[in-house]
């Protein structure tokens, strides 16, 4: 894993997670430079998703300690925010979990915590069949695309990191949907706040499992998008809103 920063190192440092088969740069490249023009900006750029680098994305804990190694290291194991967005989002939730680092503000952006079950292995099969269709400069039907990201969503697949490895899509399915909410989450001083967008049926399962542990987390929905479009498609709005949630 390596980390990217931006901006001045006396600010408030913030630490922001990207999703599954896309990059930091894909996922925050619109955001980081404008948002280091307050904060110190630390990209983390997970294994399996480096076009730097080849490699594979083992498991949430190998991620988790390596995040934590680095924010102990470098900021005495405390951030001012830490954002996670998608498999980023559910790193963030582990990382809260565990309490080996901690943020005054946490941002949850369609953060995935709900158990699929039986449904893991149809899933993981659809997610890695899906962007080896895409990756061969193929499209994946409407109707199998809109069931998962939200109607009309072409996020998705514009985010997509064509270099991603099925064996790291199969471990980031492996652990995103078996992940389990503890009751430890309880622990957490931080201020957190939940976006999702109204197209987006997991996340909004993800919150309400959430809200069980953290009965003062924020909600925010922004109706009519799906998953990944509204930090895809409106950067800009996109900024303004985090900034505004993390001067609050």
């Amino acid at each position: 894993m390596r980390f990217l920063t931006y901006g001045n190192k006396k600010a408030p440092p913030v630490m922001l997670i990207h999703g599954m088969a896309t990059t930091a740069e894909i996922c925050y490249g619109n955001i980081a430079p404008r948002l280091a023009e307050r904060y110190f900006v630390i990209l983390a750029v997970l294994d399996g998703h480096d076009p730097c680098g080849d490699t594979v994305f083992c498991s949430l804990d190998d991620s988790c300690r390596k995040i934590e190694k680095y924010v102990g290291e470098n900021f005495g194991g405390h951030l001012y925010a830490l954002s996670g967005f998608s498999l980023g989002g559910s790193i963030t939730v582990e990382l809260l979990q565990r309490g080996n680092i901690t943020a005054d503000k946490v941002h949850l952006d369609a953060a995935f915590c709900v158990k699929l079950g039986a449904l893991a292995p149809f899933y993981t099969a659809l997610f890695v069949h899906g962007i080896r269709y895409m990756q061969s400069g193929r499209t994946v039907p409407d109707r199998i695309a809109d069931s998962v990201f939200g109607k009309g969503n072409n996020s998705v697949a514009e985010m997509l990191f064509t270099g991603v490895k099925s064996e790291t899509i199969r471990n980031c399915c492996r652990d995103v949907y078996d992940f389990e909410v503890r009751s430890e989450l309880r622990n957490t001083s931080a201020d957190i706040m939940f976006w999702l967008g109204g197209n987006e049926p997991y996340p909004l399962k993800s919150v309400k499992l959430l809200h069980r542990y953290l009965p003062d987390i924020k909600v925010r929905m922004f109706r009519g998008m799906g998953h990944g479009q509204l930090i895809h498609e409106h950067p800009a709005f996109y900024l303004k809103a985090l900034m505004k949630y993390l001067s609050e």
